[in-house]
């Protein structure tokens, strides 16, 4: 299964000066960790060179995809893969087929891998925070169904699948 995650505010903000504008949220850590972990992530090139974002992502197996050339210290860790964004998914899907594809961000991401997105958990923020990149959740969800809600004190979590 190939799945986006992601947490952004009811506008569809999602960064600020290259990290997240809000300050760390422990139950979206940890929502992201749950689903994350023992599985496949997947990145753009701005997420990875995020300064709040170990490198890389223990407990998970980490590809980054750019057309530009990312600097990998971690290669043991991490796969640099070059090219069409939505192809390189399917085939991480195909070299992992026991595992769940998650496409963590950016933007750039998100956009060009929703058609084979099939999955997104969404985190969503309450509170207003400064945003400088931001997605259309109206479109990215556009083709999903609300399967659930679970409220929580600073966000609420929606799983939403493909129709």
């Amino acid at each position: 299964m190939i799945a986006a995650i992601l947490a952004s505010t009811n506008a569809g903000g999602i960064g600020y000066n290259g990290t997240l504008p809000w300050p760390k949220h422990r139950e979206d850590l940890q929502w992201f960790r749950e689903h994350t972990t023992n599985n496949i992530v997947v990145m753009g090139r701005k997420t990875w060179n995020d300064p709040m974002m170990p490198k890389p992502l223990p407990n998970r197996v980490n590809y980054v995809v750019s057309s530009q050339h990312v600097a990998i210290e971690h290669r043991k860790f991490v796969t640099w893969i070059p090219g069409n964004p939505a192809e390189n998914i399917l085939n991480i899907e195909q070299k992992h087929p026991d595992k769940t594809i998650f496409v963590i961000g950016g933007k750039k991401l998100y956009e060009a891998c929703m058609p084979v997105v099939q999955r997104v958990y969404l985190t969503r923020i309450k509170g207003n925070y400064w945003t400088d990149t931001r997605v259309n959740l109206d479109r990215m969800l556009s083709d999903f169904r609300l399967y659930s809600v679970t409220p929580s004190e600073h966000c609420t979590f929606e799983i939403w699948d493909r129709i």
